[in-house]
């Protein structure tokens, strides 16, 4: 058996491969052409615009500036473009490929990540890892079924109301019982202040669970929210203020809870980032660090090292996709305002490992019912298969786990938790840390610290002066590669009005 890869920083893929991924699709339409070529530059003001960081919200910025005819320049400080977006193909055999950063996304939802598949035509997949999934709790697994199960309800410790709601609905549309009413007052998504909620940003949602009569099983799992099943969440430490607004924004627009309907590109979420890195050519300055900013009125100066050499641009715009743990200690001439320095100071962000299991032939299939599985274990939370489209007989797992978990720390956690009884055949554990990329260490953003959410929003995205903010941090959802596109979007049309 081989559990000997840790993937680090820098891309896996050559650019030959590369090329190959993004394949046909990339010059597949006129008007795609045309992009490359300039030649449906819009008429209007041609502005300068620099865009730090080469994440998908940094990329997609610049295509959409480049495609109203801006002169852009991406400097990115690693050897690739993609962020937290990174397919590996290598040392996976036989075309295998496995995302071990951001990969998913969802119909409805993700309105702007989807108009980039279908403007690229990039061949898109169901993905089916939210469906009849396993739930693994107290040692013991649980299909979806069993959890509508009103006898097993009770024994979790649920009131009548609670079993009776979730005898008809999913466990993460359980925090709607007790703050449904309250999202109503909400009227626009990007702005949680002056509905008359105010004074909940200083209580917990756990508090306002229990003062609404809900019991101790219903605070231990509410927190099992998309992206939000941290210890804090889990416990009801969080503003009560910052729950009920994500969940109004979630209402606002007509998304589920818990979306299953879950979709993936094939070949992987890089494909998509590799486009707009292809199309955007010779814009895009791998290994540029950004090591000094000065900004004024007019313009902005951007300092960056190439090849070891000094260099500077002059633009009339920066876009800052940098993650905000590289940016605080980027030395910036005058400071940032009072405001957006605490943004960038006490911002914190969640990190994880991308764990991928290659095993011989899929073993699972006829043993467990399912192999998506929630399984409640720190160093592999996740279980679902990945690249199953791929012939051949060799298959892939997919999970994550807790930030510094090994491969033979994942790997003795699978054999621990599996729920089955057949041989389990995996050949090779790797792991992504991605807490020890020097480039990439955070995921999504963490909620802010509970009485503190006017001290960061809407500051959070606000601009600076002619500085921008365009990355998964930067809108009122931090849902990856969703508030990754529609910042960058929403970046890209500000600077062209300007």
């Amino acid at each position: 058996m081989m559990h000997r890869y840790i993937i680090q920083s820098e891309s896996m893929l050559s650019r030959r491969e590369t090329l190959k991924i993004v394949g046909a699709g990339l010059l597949a339409t006129a008007t795609g052409s045309a992009m490359i070529r300039g030649d449906d530059k819009p008429e209007g003001p041609r502005k300068k615009v620099v865009v730090a960081g080469g994440g998908i919200g940094g990329l997609c910025c610049a295509y959409e500036l480049m495609k109203r005819g801006h002169d852009v320049t991406l400097l990115e400080a690693s050897g690739r473009t993609g962020g937290h977006v990174r397919t590996i193909h290598d040392p996976l055999p036989d075309g295998l490929y496995a995302d071990v950063g951001a990969e998913h996304f969802t119909n409805p939802g993700y309105d702007q990540y989807r108009k980039y598949v279908e403007e690229f035509k990039l061949p898109v997949l169901t993905h089916p890892r939210r469906r009849n999934m396993l739930r693994r709790i107290d040692n013991k697994w649980y299909t979806e079924e069993q959890l509508q199960d009103r006898e097993v309800l009770k024994k979790f410790g649920f009131n009548a109301k609670e079993i009776d709601f979730l005898a008809k609905h999913t466990w993460t549309e359980l925090p709607l019982m007790y703050f449904g009413p309250y999202l109503d007052d909400f009227s626009n998504e990007y702005q949680p202040f002056g509905v008359g909620h105010d004074k909940l940003d200083e209580i917990s949602a756990g508090e306002l669970l229990l003062k609404n009569g809900a019991t101790n099983a219903a605070l231990r799992f509410c927190g099992a929210l998309r992206g939000d099943d941290s210890p804090a969440a889990r416990s009801g430490q969080i503003s009560a203020l910052f729950r009920i607004w994500q969940m109004a924004i979630v209402k606002m627009r007509k998304l589920p809870v818990f979306n299953r309907e879950v979709f993936r590109i094939q070949g992987g979420s890089q494909v998509l980032t590799d486009t707009f890195a292809a199309r955007l050519g010779n814009r895009v300055r791998l290994g540029c660090p950004v090591v000094a900013i000065k900004h004024g009125q007019a313009a902005v100066t951007v300092h960056f090292q190439e090849n070891n050499e000094k260099k500077t641009i002059d633009a009339e715009h920066l876009v800052c996709s940098l993650p905000l743990s590289i940016l605080k200690k980027i030395p910036i001439t005058p400071d940032w305002t009072e405001a957006k320095r605490h943004v960038i100071d006490n911002a914190r962000f969640t990190s994880q490992s991308g764990i991928v299991h290659q095993s011989r032939g899929p073993f699972w299939k006829g043993d467990v019912p399912s192999i998506n599985l929630e399984t409640g274990d720190p160093a592999m939370q996740l279980v679902y298969e990945m690249a199953d489209e791929v012939p051949g007989d060799r298959s892939v797992l997919m999970g994550n786990g807790r930030p510094g978990v090994t491969e033979g720390e994942a790997l003795a956690a699978f054999r621990g938790f599996y729920p089955g009884k057949a041989p389990i055949t995996i050949e090779q554990t790797i792991v992504k840390n991605w807490s020890q990329d020097p480039w990439t260490g955070g995921c999504e953003r963490s909620p802010y610290p509970l009485g503190q959410l006017h001290q960061f929003w809407p500051h959070m995205i606000e601009a600076v002066g002619r500085i921008h903010f365009a990355a998964s941090h930067s809108d009122n959802l931090p849902w990856g590669m969703d508030a990754a596109t529609r910042s960058g979007y929403r970046v890209a049309e500000t600077i062209d009005r300007a």
